[in-house]
């Protein structure tokens, strides 16, 4: 696991939070990556006022993982 909160005598470690490493990812693509989770959730919230579905927010990782699978598991036509 890389950075948490903490306080370690007089330092401050950043929350994973702050980190530009979240995805919010749709039903049909990745939508946005390289967010703050902050970010994230904002871009999230204006998606589902337009009407997008399937939102959700992970890490870049793991956006990065779905895209894959979506394009392997396309069946052939």
């Amino acid at each position: 696991m890389s950075e948490a909160v903490e306080t370690r005598k007089n330092q401050t470690v950043p929350s994973e939070l702050d980190l530009p490493q979240w995805s919010v990812v749709s039903f049909d693509k990745c939508e946005a990556s390289g967010l703050t989770y902050e970010a994230a959730a904002k871009l999230m919230s204006e998606k589902e006022a337009a009407g997008v579905y399937g939102l959700c927010i992970v890490t870049d990782d793991a956006a990065a993982n779905v895209a894959s699978v979506r394009t392997r598991s396309v069946p052939p036509a």
